[in-house]
């Protein structure tokens, strides 16, 4: 099977019209003077391999592999959104009936689209396997590259990685960068708030702001993603998948599948929207005489919207998010390091057995961000403060539980920080409706660790609810004896 896919790979990589807007992408005449720091490549059955120089493409190209460039540009602050479909019970579920899968994605793409619009923002679409990438960009000498700097926020411990960084030809990855790109993560957050709002009435399947299993339906665990989790990685981790390189995930599904099943879904090719309808782009990107032919004239550069990103800046600064995200902040690091070194001696008689399990068991439930969200949820509950929350999971995180290298290209500070704002906003703003905070949901889902209990998740819900119309949220500690329920 990957001899007659990587063959058919190998001629089609041949084609000119291929290479050259794949240079567009990485945003050169060459692949010599491209803005991407690096590329990396991958065969579809292991994960992408090194960070290598813009020239290795035509070498990777020659033995068909699969090809992503950096979200680390030299030039430019790169915005990548990915709308993606997920079925946890199901992975092959995108790939068997794509046209199903797009149409459920409906809501969500255009609905981001819409919003995007209304702000002068017209960004390259891409589609892919399971769903739309939205990639535009911002100049790094513009007005809004310097705001996002100034509202980016960073650990001590990614500003010392950020610093350490070079790319394989060698260039820095300036401070301002890095900070304008937590900002940017902030931002963003704000539009997929937005669209979540606008797209989840319209979705016959739970829509949500990253990777979060729901409760299963008739086919299976699946959502709607409107996928923020890169922007809790260091930028210098992550690529994107380049216009016409094949898709090749459907590798992985040999175990489910078989050579032959899988022998089925492939080729695959990562393909602009631009002047088609998607049941013609879900044709095209099945049949590489019809890529390559959308190859000869489709543009791939990614477009300049630095002007139209201040647009987007200021709604997101008049935002309900916005002053969450000020009040998040207000309390330091090491404030909230020693008010969560206090708070938790409490969480014994405050918060269930479940939350105790995962926080006893960090490795790997608090990489989950369905995981993370339960124990932010619950801990918002009994009123810690945002960020004391964030410091008590990063020192989950620091703790010896057996994390191999995992920490090597992550950060601990920072994703504890990220997806404790993420799912904290959420609440705070009201779009967490908090309807599978429940006992009978979390087994629905897989993840109730201690079935036999007598806490009643119910409360905790109930409890941030009669609070929040308030805006009491983390302010104090909850009546121990509030939380004395049975479990439903």
């Amino acid at each position: 099977m990957a001899d007659d896919v990587t063959g058919l790979l190998v001629q089609y990589y041949r084609n000119t019209c291929v290479h050259k807007r794949m240079r567009e992408f990485l945003g050169g005449p060459s692949l010599q003077r491209a803005t991407a720091a690096y590329i990396v490549a991958g065969d579809g059955y292991s994960d992408f391999g090194q960070p290598a120089p813009t020239t290795s493409l035509p070498s990777y190209l020659a033995k068909g592999l699969e090809i992503e460039r950096s979200l680390w540009d030299k030039q430019s602050l790169l915005v990548d959104l990915d709308l993606d479909y997920e079925n946890f019970d199901r992975a092959e579920a995108p790939y068997l009936d794509p046209s199903r899968i797009f149409a459920l994605g409906e809501p969500l793409a255009k609905a981001t689209i819409q919003i995007l619009a209304t702000l002068g923002i017209q960004p390259l679409e891409l589609v892919s396997g399971r769903g739309h990438h939205l990639v535009w960009r911002i100049r790094q000498h513009s007005r809004a590259f310097r705001r996002l700097a100034q509202l980016g926020q960073l650990p001590f411990s990614l500003r010392s990685q950020y610093a350490a960084q070079r790319s394989p030809g060698g260039d820095r990855l300036s401070s301002e960068l890095g900070h304008a790109f937590a900002g940017l993560g902030m931002v963003l957050e704000y539009v997929a708030h937005r669209a979540l709002a606008a797209a989840a009435p319209l979705s016959s399947v739970p829509v949500q702001i990253a990777s979060i299993e729901a409760g299963p339906g008739t086919q299976g665990r699946e959502i709607l993603s409107f996928d923020l989790t890169e922007y809790g990685d260091p930028l210098h981790v992550r690529h994107m998948r380049i216009p016409f390189s094949a898709y090749l995930k459907p590798r992985k599904l040999l175990w489910a599948l078989g050579e032959i099943g899988v022998r089925q879904l492939l080729p695959l090719f990562e393909i602009p929207l631009t002047g088609l309808k998607l049941p013609e782009a879900i044709a095209i990107m099945r049949q590489p005489s019809e890529v390559l032919r959308l190859a000869k004239q489709a543009n791939t550069r990614i477009p300049d919207e630095s002007d139209a990103m201040l647009c987007l800046i200021n709604d997101y600064e008049h935002s309900d998010l916005a002053d969450f995200h000020k009040m998040f902040y207000a309390m330091s690091e090491h404030d909230a390091g020693l008010s969560a070194m206090q708070l938790e001696a409490t969480l014994v008689e405050t918060v269930p057995l479940c939350t105790r399990w995962v926080l006893d068991h960090p490795n790997d439930w608090l990489l989950k961000p369905a995981i993370l969200q339960h124990v932010v949820r619950v801990l918002t509950a009994v009123n810690w403060h945002p960020r004391s929350i964030a410091e008590l999971i990063r020192a989950r995180y620091e703790s010896d539980h057996g994390w191999g290298n995992f920490w090597g290209q992550h950060d601990r500070s920072w994703r504890a920080t990220f997806y404790t704002r993420l799912f904290t906003g959420l609440i705070a703003t009201g779009l967490d409706g908090l309807v599978d905070l429940n006992c009978v949901s979390q087994k629905e889902k897989g993840q109730c660790m201690i079935p036999e209990c007598s806490h009643n998740l119910a409360v905790y819900r109930d409890l941030i609810r009669a609070r929040r119309p308030h805006e009491r949220l983390g302010s104090r500690i909850v009546d121990r004896l509030l939380l004395a329920d049975k479990h439903l």
